[in-house]
């Protein structure tokens, strides 16, 4: 489960690119992905149009509708992944103590990132941070599924 806030950019980004690489990797009947938000701005919304058209200058095309994390979201999704540091504390506040060490800062896969890095969110941004994004995303995205493929993760519920 990718989170951001409003689930009609970073978090539908890497839905998207995660869920090609997973394609790719022929892992797509053993880990499911889905995104969500945190807040209700965006709740049934589209995905942002400059997120789509950043996804489909890289040949990827999406479509999503913005839903908001739940509680039980916590228990359904082997690993959750935030955005920023806003969404890991919402996302936290939400969960028990099982369920706090399935959340993680999506950065944490990144090569150039850590475990608090934040994807910046481009929203009220220009189109160029769209691009910004997409860039963290991908290189993110292969470390990502390569620790997915080597666990258990997802071999028995969502990720």
């Amino acid at each position: 489960m990718f989170v951001c806030s409003g689930n009609i950019c970073r978090s539908p980004i890497a839905h998207a690119v995660v869920e090609e690489r997973i394609r790719s990797a022929g892992l797509q009947k053993s880990i499911s992905l889905e995104s969500s938000g945190t807040t209700s701005y965006h709740l049934g919304d589209d995905v942002d149009r400059r997120a789509r058209a950043e996804l489909a200058r890289h040949g990827i095309r999406f479509r999503h509708r913005a839903r908001l994390f739940r509680p039980a979201d916590l228990d359904e999704y082997d690993l959750i992944l935030t955005m920023d540091r806003g969404n890991y504390r919402s996302v936290l506040r939400l969960a028990d103590e099982r369920q706090r060490e399935k959340v993680r800062m999506f950065r944490t896969y990144d090569p150039e990132g850590g475990e608090d890095a934040e994807v910046p969110d481009p929203y009220y941004g220009a189109t160029d941070g769209f691009g910004r994004v997409y860039e963290i995303i991908d290189r993110s995205a292969d470390a990502l599924v390569r620790a997915l493929s080597g666990s258990k993760v997802g071999s028995h519920e969502r990720s």
